[in-house]
């Protein structure tokens, strides 16, 4: 069996709704494909072909070529069509699976579903789940449980970044699509349809050509200044309407502070942490370098009066007139949000005995490094924040208080409409556990230290560009392996992450700014003859001198007397790390090249 399935046909929809029937379809690509052995002839074949022929990256004899393939593909068996219609609560979807050869009806399926179910994708899968079973396919336990319940938040973000590139696309804006499918491939890699889809347009941007059509260089030059003024739209509008996902969380420990006899009263406090989905900001990086290797690849910047971008706008040039502050100043723009968190501290019989108001602004810019004018993205730094409630009358204390958050910006916290400005997250403290990897049956010790919760052994998981130091196989299992930063960055395992420099700040916050290291070093392996250069692993870290191993010669060094661990940041050739050694209690920042071998400690994502 096999199966086509096309967009549904939409009815009712606002035009910043119409990426909603590709993520439709989307959804019931990858749901058949993942649940079933049925065959299918998804956008991605189909589509390819057709973004092949019109992305001007290929020669005309390919793009017939292509043409020919399309004409030529062999029908599936069934091919699915139907409608969504957007109604006054959500959406009715109505779905028909047609037999290709006499044009009967195998399956159909009609369905209203709100617009929550929509966007957590739980209505879609309903309709594959039934659509699936009428066709007679016989699903495992696990994939009834899957297509029964809502997708995790890391695929609807996907799914829906790949629908709005998808859209983007069709509609002739590359860069915008380029961008979404950045943004989908981030948060699932495996969705090959994304990597693709980038793939072609990347090929196309960052050779610097526009095509054989192409026929003169004031038609190229025109296309390339067409190119960057529908970027500095497309962020200038995204800065405006989208701001960084960020999270509050608020550790449940409650600390008490200084006590006042006279009036009967004590401070209470609780540790509360600001921090930003920085996976968010990594494809606008992607798409603003990507656009920034392509003008270069022209080598024709400067003679079309180019070279100052995205310094200077085109937009700008174009019409100083009419430039608006923000458009020319679009990659030098900083944003921010300001968030108010009203908490209350609640006891056993549900009364009130303290309030108070966080405060927090989360950041956001468009910056150059002055040895690298490609545009980057500033994210503010995690802040961590004490919340005081002061004056607290002793005697409304009574064990068991609970912390509460009443409500973000002025609007109840238990509406869906505050969960949308900022999400709150209750973090247990001292938390331990276990965690086993799936892809090699390895199991690591865990345990929240602050608001992270850390694998508390180095990673040693075997990848390419992954040694044992000295090549021995008894050192992995006990410091972990050493890794490339390129390897790095894709070992940890689903639901883990490399550590970056937020997170070592957090540790060492944790532990305390003076002597962090000493803190956090194991109580063995330092060169132990020297008693005072072992750790006293206080919070059970647990940090081990794995050394490391040179990048140009095979050579391993500094085994029990340095720890380096790389982190998710770097710069051409160079990524940075975090270090600890034997004989000193700081733990420094520092980099290195890339190949060189590094250790890795993951952080829960």
């Amino acid at each position: 069996m096999s199966i086509t399935i096309l967009a549904p046909q939409a009815t009712g929809l606002a035009e910043n709704q119409n990426y909603i029937p590709a993520l439709v379809q989307g959804e019931f690509v990858s749901n058949f494909s993942s649940y079933s052995a049925i065959s299918v002839l998804d956008w991605e074949k189909r589509d390819a072909l057709l973004v092949r022929m019109i992305s001007g990256a290929y020669s005309d004899s390919v793009s017939a070529a292509a043409a020919q393939e399309i004409g030529n593909a062999i029908p599936t068996t069934h091919f699915m069509q139907g409608n969504i219609t957007k109604t006054a609560t959500g959406y009715s979807l109505q779905m028909n699976i047609i037999k290709t050869a006499d044009k009967t009806t195998a399956a159909s399926f009609s369905q209203a579903f709100t617009f929550a179910e929509l966007d957590n994708l739980t209505g879609i899968r309903q309709a594959s789940l039934d659509l699936l079973q009428k066709l007679g396919v016989t699903l495992t336990e696990n994939a009834q449980q899957a297509l029964a319940g809502a997708a995790t938040a890391n695929h609807i973000t996907a799914q829906t970044a790949l629908a709005r590139g998808v859209t983007a696309q069709r509609q002739g804006t590359e860069v915008v699509a380029l961008s979404y499918y950045f943004r989908a491939a981030e948060f699932d890699p495996t969705l090959l349809e994304a990597v693709n889809r980038s793939s072609i347009l990347t090929a196309n941007i960052s050779s610097g050509n526009m095509g054989e059509n192409i026929r003169n260089e004031i038609q190229w030059r025109k296309q390339w200044i067409d190119r960057l003024t529908e970027t500095e739209q497309f962020f200038d509008e995204f800065f405006k309407t989208e701001f960084m996902p960020y999270t509050l969380s608020y550790l449940d420990t409650i600390y008490q502070g200084a006590i006042d006899f006279q009036k009967e009263t004590v401070t209470l406090s609780i540790e509360a942490r600001l921090s930003a989905n920085q996976r968010w900001s990594h494809p606008i990086e992607r798409t603003l370098r990507m656009l920034w290797d392509g003008l270069n690849a022209t080598n024709k910047k400067d003679s079309w009066g180019l070279g100052m971008w995205p310094q200077e706008s085109v937009i700008y040039k174009r019409a100083p007139d009419d430039y608006s502050s923000a458009v020319k100043n679009v990659f030098d723009a900083g944003y921010g949000k300001d968030f108010s968190v009203l908490f209350e501290l609640v006891n056993n019989q549900n009364k009130v005995i303290g309030k108070e108001t966080l405060r927090v602004i989360g950041g956001w810019s468009l910056e150059r490094n002055s040895n690298n004018p490609t545009p980057t993205i500033e994210i503010s730094a995690p802040q961590r924040k004490s919340v005081d409630f002061q004056n607290v009358n002793v005697n409304n204390i009574i064990d068991n208080l609970t912390i509460r958050v009443a409500n973000i910006n002025g609007i109840d916290a238990e509406t869906t409409a505050a969960t949308e400005i900022l999400k709150i997250r209750a973090v247990p403290s001292n938390e331990k556990g276990s965690f086993i990897d799936s892809r090699d049956r390895k199991n690591y010790r865990t345990a929240r230290i602050g608001f992270l919760t850390w694998m508390l052994e180095n990673l040693n998981y075997q990848t390419p560009n992954s040694w044992c130091y000295d090549n021995k196989a008894t050192n992995c299992a006990k410091y972990g392996r050493l890794y490339t930063w390129d390897a790095a960055m894709s070992a940890c395992p689903a639901g883990w992450r490399l550590s970056t420099d937020h997170d070592w700040n957090d540790l060492v916050y944790t532990a305390g700014i003076m002597g962090a290291g000493k803190k956090l070093k194991s109580k063995s392996d330092w060169y132990n003859f020297r008693p005072h250069w072992i750790g006293t692993d206080e919070l059970g870290f647990s940090a081990l001198p794995g050394g490391f191993r040179y990048s140009d010669v095979a050579r391993f060094d500094n085994i029990y007397s340095k720890g380096n661990w790389w982190l998710g940041i770097g710069y051409r050739n160079e990524g940075f790390y975090r270090s600890m050694s034997h004989d000193d209690d700081g733990i420094p920042f520092g980099r290195s090249n890339k190949a060189a071998g590094l250790s890795v400690r993951c952080v829960q994502d």
